[in-house]
């Protein structure tokens, strides 16, 4: 029942209490102008608020259908007082709640704990009783044959797991950042340290939680070969699974897990770096049909229209020679990402190589293939256009214009001659590498959003201002790759928003007006810049003067803006020039930077920055205006008013970032590394971290997780916290 609210109350339908009356007293109420229907109707609209009030108080008495609010009453009934962390829009901690007296009938148990801190901090986790793992000296009458002293070389699939070299290839397979240890199988001697330090943890009374921080992200469609990315030559006879050819290890999927699961995580259920060991027990699975071969973690094809090898061609690199026969074979190195091809037992120097594989990310920063719904509608409304219906939308790849560059021309060819205020899609609906610059123009009052993104299942209603981008567009499980430099030519209050693409090569803004460009969810790894000169001094300013520049959720080397701006905003963002290159150049811009991480000298006229790390020197023109807010600044920088922010003074220096990866390629780059000091670590607004993972919340997760584990742990036995 519906309800309407203007000056005479809350207005519903009163034919419900109508029924209830005789009929003769509604034919007199009809012929005497509808007074007392006009009265129901007030009464029924009151009628229908309260009839809502009571069913959310039903609703409100259970854990699966209650609101937020009651749900931290029915957390105080079952005795959970200790709120979890806020960990952003889409996250609840209504299964904590939910599954809460389930977990104290089996305190103690090993699940359990891996349970709760799955459900305290979002991430995988896997408990592990270290005094298990002690080595003594056995009873003659209690041999423990699961516990030996010393380690048995001829399990070399146990001898991965301790982050040792790889027996043929000498580079490090398991490498503590990612396991910490968490499945080695080896016996120790005891550790005096306690695991509570984050040091020790072998001994009598220890055990530990290990976090796994990162997710695994798929590239490629087991059952649409024509979504594979293709792979890049590295050298005569070389592939790279990575797009811009980066080392980078190769990840497995990370299966759904069960609440309710009794046994202990296994590397199956966790989201670690693919083992060559691994891999090529998966393969042999697969070569015995006792595995899909669609269920592997990575799959190579030979050619456009070629079928992809099976898995008896496709070998690992240092563990397996190659097949006899004259088929095409493909050897795989998961530890950097790479591939080997060979033909009739020779080297194929050059071929058309696609891959569908894993890549493991600790956020969501950057082009990537995880669904960027929430921040396609951010970059929407940081245009400035809202979510204002679309004039027409243009699918390249898949079912639209081919999937090369030429075919994105042709789709931008659509732009001339569209009146002002007009919103143009170009949705790239593929992963294929284009190996040219895209250059186009844009028309005055113009948008266009160019996004990776394939078009709805079903075709959304039209509704009165036509459909809504974000209803025309699915921008999840693609990044298409441009091998070229994006130059742009804008009309007079004209705008152009880039989503989800790689870019390899600049993104240039050329001679013109364009009043808006945002940059959400890229990586691009040369500089957003605007050409020398190209706005004359006597040039129309649109309206309002709204010159801007965003910068969400991406990665880029630099920002080079030397004129012709007037505000950038920098959200989200890794901005990596090296230490000493020119990260940031807008001499006469003001710059927003909030939960950024900036490495290298910046140069803008005003700064206002919260959350940021600036890795260089720091040079603000205008100090009189602005501030920064829980940031760190090297020490030196030239900065407005400063609060809570490191170092607070030069005599009280907590020392230079430390990060867990500075390599592109690497899951964890440029994240802040456990060593990193507290001041910067901590140091954010509500004692997060400062930089581009400011919105994991991560020292939040880990003080929570402490403290709710801290009624599960087995008594007499010490817990400690292990992440990477």
């Amino acid at each position: 029942m519906s309800g309407t609210v203007d000056g005479a109350g809350v207005q519903g339908d009163p034919e419900r209490l109508l029924s209830l009356l005789p009929a003769h007293v509604r034919a007199r109420d009809e012929q005497s102008g509808g007074a007392l229907r006009a009265l129901l109707s007030v009464v029924a609209g009151e009628l229908d608020v309260l009839e809502r009030e009571l069913a959310g108080l039903y609703d409100g008495w259970f854990v699966e259908t209650c609101g937020e609010e009651p749900l931290s009453h029915l957390a105080e009934l079952i005795g959970l007082t200790e709120a979890l962390p806020d960990l952003g829009e889409g996250h609840s901690w209504r299964t904590a709640v939910a599954h809460t007296v389930s977990y104290r009938r089996r305190k103690g148990t090993v699940a359990v704990l891996e349970q709760v801190a799955r459900e305290v901090t979002g991430w995988q986790a896997r408990a592990v009783e270290y005094f298990r793992l002690l080595a003594t000296t056995a009873h003659v009458n209690h041999v423990r044959l699961d516990r030996p002293a010393v380690a048995s070389l001829r399990g070399a699939n146990r001898l991965d797991h301790t982050g040792g070299p790889h027996l043929h290839t000498g580079r490090s397979v398991a490498p503590h950042d990612f396991e910490r240890g968490a499945l080695d199988p080896l016996t120790r001697t005891a550790e005096a340290r306690g695991t509570a330090s984050g040091r020790g943890r072998y001994g009598i009374s220890r055990l530990g939680v290990c976090l796994f921080t990162l997710r695994s992200h798929p590239v490629g469609d087991a059952d649409v070969p024509g979504l594979w990315p293709e792979a890049r030559p590295d050298g005569p006879g070389r592939w790279t699974f990575d797009a811009l050819g980066r080392p980078a290890p190769l990840f497995a999927a990370v299966p759904r897990t069960e609440a309710t699961r009794e046994e202990s995580a296994g590397e199956s259920d966790l989201p670690v770096p693919l083992r060559p060991r691994r891999l090529h027990a998966l393969l042999e699975a697969a070569r015995h049909d006792a595995l899909d071969a669609r269920e592997l973690p990575l799959a190579v094809r030979i050619g456009r229209d070629a079928s992809p090898l099976p898995p008896d061609r496709v070998r690992v690199c240092g563990l397996e020679p190659l097949a006899p026969g004259n088929e095409d074979q493909a050897c795989v190195d998961p530890v950097t990402g790479r591939l080997l091809l060979f033909r009739g037992g020779a080297p194929l120097k050059t071929a058309e190589v696609f891959v569908r594989y894993h890549y493991g990310a600790l956020a969501e920063v950057g082009a990537g293939t995880y669904d960027r719904s929430e921040g396609f509608h951010r970059a929407l409304e940081a245009d400035g256009y809202g979510g204002e219906g679309i004039d027409r939308r243009i699918d390249v790849g898949p079912g639209g214009a081919p999937s090369t560059a030429a075919g994105v021309h042709r789709a931008l060819e659509a732009l001339a001659g569209l009146p002002p205020g007009a919103t143009v899609v170009v949705a790239v609906g593929d992963n294929a590498s284009r190996s040219e610059d895209l250059s186009f123009d844009v028309p005055a009052g113009v948008r266009l959003v160019l996004v990776a993104a394939s078009p709805p299942r079903q075709e959304p209603e039209k509704g009165s201002q036509g459909r809504s981008v974000d209803a025309a567009c699915v921008p999840a499980g693609l990044r298409p790759h441009l091998r070229g430099s994006v130059v742009v030519t804008g009309g007079l209050d004209s705008s152009l928003v880039l989503d989800g693409i790689v870019v390899e090569g600049d993104v240039t803004v050329r001679a013109g007006s364009l009043a808006r460009l945002v940059l959400s969810q890229c990586t691009v790894t040369g500089r957003v810049t605007r050409a020398a000169n190209a706005l004359p001094p006597d040039a129309p300013r649109a309206p309002g003067g709204t010159r801007r520049l965003e910068l969400i959720r991406s990665v880029v080397r630099a920002v080079d803006w030397p004129e012709g701006v007037q505000a950038i905003a920098i959200s989200d963002c890794v901005v990596d020039a090296g230490p000493d290159g020119p990260a940031v150049t807008a001499p006469g811009a003001h710059l927003t930077v909030r939960a950024s991480t900036v490495r290298g000298t910046l140069r803008v006229r005003t700064l206002d920055a919260a959350d940021t790390v600036f890795d260089g020197l720091v040079r603000v023109e205008d100090r009189q205006e602005g501030g920064l807010s829980h940031c760190y600044v090297l020490p030196g920088s030239l900065t407005p008013r400063r609060f809570d922010c490191a170092p607070a003074s030069r005599e009280h220096a907590p020392g230079a970032p430390v990060y867990a990866s500075e390599e592109p390629g690497s899951p964890l780059y440029l994240a802040l590394s456990r060593t990193c000091p507290d001041a910067i670590r901590e140091g954010g607004e509500g004692g997060t971290e400062m930089g581009a993972y400011h919105h994991l919340r991560r020292p939040l997760r880990l003080a929570a997780v402490r403290r709710h584990l801290a009624s599960y742990v087995p008594a007499e036995l010490e817990a400690g916290i292990i992440w990477s």
